[in-house]
């Protein structure tokens, strides 16, 4: 979990430093993407050793801090969503993660581990409204993990 959000925080100074320019002006309509990631996960048990962590990064060519917004709830001064185990818990158990103003780069981590009972996650990423993954209903075992880092 600690390497995850290692990562993301560097995946974030990245995107910081990459989508810095000299040209301030706000993205036009046709510059950047919107994206939408949507996760889902049932059966996970906290009082079980079970390890669920999505995080989403991004930046855009203003370098603005209030991109993301959550299940619709817009995320003040926040360029990088994480999720866990314990989000997952509760009622809740399906976040949308959207972008609310394009953004020229968007990374994902995602990392469903299992060791004890297992537990099924679902994963779909949307770009400008089409889909470029959707992954349901995959079980997370103990002979089986869901690791992935994407970029859109």
């Amino acid at each position: 979990m600690k390497h995850l959000k290692f990562i993301a925080i560097l995946a974030l100074g990245a995107i910081t430093f990459s989508s810095c320019s000299k040209n301030n002006d706000a993205p036009s309509n046709g510059d950047g993407k919107n994206v939408k990631f949507t996760f889902t996960v049932t059966g996970v048990n906290p009082a079980e050793i079970d390890n669920v962590s999505f995080i989403a990064v991004g930046g855009n060519s203003t370098n603005d801090k209030t991109i993301w917004k959550v299940n619709g709830v817009t995320k003040n001064n926040e360029q990088d969503i994480s999720l866990g185990e314990d989000d997952f818990t509760g009622s809740t158990k399906t976040y949308v993660v959207e972008s609310i103003k394009p953004l020229t780069s968007a990374q994902i981590s995602l990392q469903c581990i299992n060791f004890d009972a297992p537990y099924k996650i679902s994963y779909k990423a949307e770009v400008n409204g089409k889909v470029e993954n959707d992954d349901e209903n995959i079980t997370v075992d103990v002979n089986k993990d869901y690791t992935h880092q994407y970029s859109y």
